[in-house]
């Protein structure tokens, strides 16, 4: 377990480094530099509370920050309406706001928000992307380009896919639970934009896919380029520039949101079990712990009466009773509430002695739908190459939400209730397991500056790790608000937005 500690030290000598004023910052979309995570110019330090620059009231969201060379952008739900923001990197301040086109906004979780998806900045533009609405288009001082409305997929969860680059060509991927498998149109689908105007390049249709939450990457290879993109069942790769389907790998749950890693010449994809288990064989304790606190007689086993409150059945037992993302939704009405926690009941109470005892409940309980899995795909393959082009595949401590970091032939995750995995990259074998010391659930995907391993948790807690074969802890503290967001890393300053503010920890920006 990680101690706080009360003292922080350097992260290493400043990188110089100098960007052309015409070229974007790199951090300039969702996860950096074509979604690694990684950022190697930086002299951020060890962040904690005593080096706070700035902090900046925002409205609610969950796209993380991008970065220009003296702004970062963002967006949220303000009032009702999504809106597109910018602030100066250096001291905060917000310098413009831009209102959506007024629409109905999609469905999405509590837990989530219409304004997910990361923008994607260009050297003298910026790309939005609102489920709810489409494609905006703004240059750096606000000023509308474009504007291409698209339709709204439906989906479990709302959308949080974004868009990336390809050269001129904007990519989007929209996978829709409206996709019939018997319908003549695949409203699941790839879309290929001109970054000048928002018209199409090209489309391609995705007909075995439904609502998926994964940003796509692109891969290049000693064979060319390809677009890897991972939706429910499968990864799937697709030539570039003119987008045909080239491969498979099955295997994959039916919820995916990591975004797809590259490198050492191979792609790696990763995906939890249905319902958030990171392990093939899960432990059942914590899931009979979270149901028998509502053993109100202390008798030790539950009745149908004691089914009240924030009952429901534990997905995610790490996580408080009431928590969004904690167990099965439930309705709010009262009469099918009650009807379906009758029927919850009866079907766990096999013996039906009127209650759920521990051996019963244990020995009749299912932890999430397939297996977790992170994969490492080679080049070259056609068709499905399941059995063919995976280098190898592993099982353990595979995260619901955040996405894997390839850093130097090692693969890091964080999965819920603050377990920490390393993995080497050439032969998937474990180098180590470890908890954070922070519980509950962790959606922001961890980031590496210089050498340094940095993560997040929903409930705050910022943890520093040194990169390496062996788990080294730097430093640790806790802010004071939520945190569902990857930071972002400009060459001085860690952003990290959390459910009010968006804080910059480090030096100012030179």
């Amino acid at each position: 377990m990680l101690h706080r500690f009360v003292f922080f030290v350097p992260l290493f000598a400043l990188v110089h480094f100098s960007l052309c004023a015409k070229n974007p910052d790199p951090w300039n979309q969702f996860r950096g530099p074509n979604g690694s995570g990684i950022r190697k110019d930086t002299g951020i330090g060890i962040p904690s509370l005593e080096n706070v620059l700035w902090k900046t009231p925002l409205p609610f969201g969950l796209s993380c920050p991008v970065l220009s060379d003296d702004k970062l952008f963002l967006t949220g739900l303000e009032e009702g309406r999504l809106v597109t923001l910018a602030l100066d990197r250096k001291s905060g301040k917000l310098l413009w706001k831009k209102k959506a086109p007024e629409t109905e906004l999609e469905k999405f979780h509590e837990s989530s928000s219409p304004a997910t998806p990361t923008p994607f900045v260009a050297q003298d533009r910026l790309f939005v992307y609102f489920g709810s609405f489409g494609l905006l288009c703004y240059d750096h001082e606000g000023k509308e380009i474009w504007q291409k409305p698209i339709p709204s997929p439906k989906s479990l969860y709302g959308t949080s896919s974004s868009p990336i680059s390809h050269g001129d060509l904007l990519i989007l991927v929209v996978d829709d639970d409206a996709n019939l498998p018997n319908s003549r149109v695949s409203r699941s689908r790839i879309l290929a934009l001109r970054k000048k105007d928002g018209s199409t390049a090209w489309e391609r249709p995705r007909p075995f896919h439904r609502s998926g939450w994964s940003t796509p990457t692109i891969w290049e290879h000693a064979e060319g380029k390809e677009l890897v993109v991972l939706g429910n069942g499968s990864l799937r790769g697709y030539s570039l520039p003119e987008g045909e389907e080239k491969w498979q790998v099955d295997g994959f749950s039916r919820e995916t949101i990591a975004r797809p890693m590259v490198g050492n010449g191979l792609v790696f994809a990763s995906g939890s079990k249905l319902g958030g288990s990171a392990d093939l064989k899960s432990d059942p304790a914590p899931f009979w712990k979270a149901v028998i606190s509502f053993d109100a007689n202390g008798d030790k086993r539950l009745e149908r009466k004691e089914m009240t409150g924030h009952f429901t059945f534990p997905f995610r037992p790490q996580l408080p009773p009431g928590h969004p993302g904690y167990g099965l939704p439930l309705p709010k009405d009262p009469v099918k509430r009650k009807k379906r926690l009758d029927g919850m009941f009866l079907w766990m109470d096999k013996n039906k002695d009127g209650f759920w005892d521990k051996e019963e409940f244990i020995g009749n309980l299912t932890i999430g739908r397939g297996k977790p899995l992170l994969v490492a795909v080679k080049p070259g393959g056609k068709g499905n190459v399941t059995d063919s082009h995976v280098e190898w595949e592993f099982n353990k401590g595979i995260p619901e939400v955040p996405s894997p970091i390839l850093h130097e032939k090692r693969i890091y995750m964080v999965s819920n209730g603050g377990v920490l995995t390393c993995v080497e990259s050439g032969n998937g074998e474990m180098l180590y397991r470890t908890r954070l010391g922070g519980l509950g659930q962790y959606v922001a995907s961890p980031v590496v500056a210089g050498n340094n391993l940095i993560l997040a948790s929903e409930e705050g807690l910022i943890s520093v790790i040194r990169t390496g074969d062996e788990f080294k802890a730097l430093g640790q503290f806790k802010l004071d608000e939520s945190i569902q967001v990857t930071p972002a890393l400009g060459k001085e300053t860690l952003y990290v937005r959390g459910k009010e503010n968006l804080w910059a920890f480090g030096s100012a920006e030179r």
